[in-house]
């Protein structure tokens, strides 16, 4: 391929000043949620949840704002069905910590049911609309995820029934889960170059 029909790269400068820029964003996010639920948070699952909301609330709006700084003609692909499902899946897990605050729990189970079903539709639509790459990156993550799951909840369960280790809530182990599979889709993703 000669050079003048190759595509034009960023040059390092940009690079560099697009990390910047998403460092400092993502810095004062940071500093901002952690100022406004000082002192809300007490439980470690609590912190987890939070943790692992903020990070795919961040990975949705990365996600969205590449999508919308595509050239027109390259295709969209199923970047909207990700961010939609990043989204739902980052409310979910901040509803059950601050929903209270302007419902009761009743409403605010609700809520994350409705959200629940409304992302569990965007992930079949992801999957229905998704090539054969994503679809193996998908396959991948849920096998990796299972895998490490079972082995950690194994390990978990014999300690606990030994007397070893105390009780973990639901909503701890769902946020294990959730960061289990985060991790797995990011090894997932890397193994197949999607970065």
């Amino acid at each position: 391929m000669s050079a003048s029909l190759e595509a034009p790269r960023p040059s390092l400068l940009r690079k560099a000043a697009l990390l910047v820029l998403l460092a400092a964003l993502g810095g004062a996010f940071g500093f901002g949620f952690a100022t406004l639920t000082d002192g809300v948070l007490t439980r470690w699952e609590d912190d987890l949840a939070v943790v692992m909301a903020a990070a795919m609330i961040g990975i949705g709006v990365v996600t969205a704002f590449v999508v919308a700084t595509r050239p027109s003609d390259v295709p969209k692909g199923c970047g909207i069905l990700q961010v939609i499902v990043m989204l739902l899946a980052g409310v979910m897990f901040l509803l059950p910590i601050f929903g209270t605050v302007w419902a009761t729990p009743d409403v605010v189970f609700g809520a994350v049911a409705v959200l629940l079903a409304a992302q569990s539709l965007a992930n079949l639509m992801l999957w229905r609309a998704a090539d054969e790459m994503l679809r193996r990156v998908m396959l991948e993550t849920s096998a990796l995820a299972f895998w490490a799951v079972q082995l950690g909840l194994f390990v978990y369960a014999a300690a606990e029934r030994l007397g070893l280790i105390g009780t973990i809530t639901g909503w701890g182990l769902t946020g294990m889960l959730m960061g289990v599979y985060f991790i797995a889709s990011i090894v997932a993703s890397a193994r197949r170059g999607i970065t």
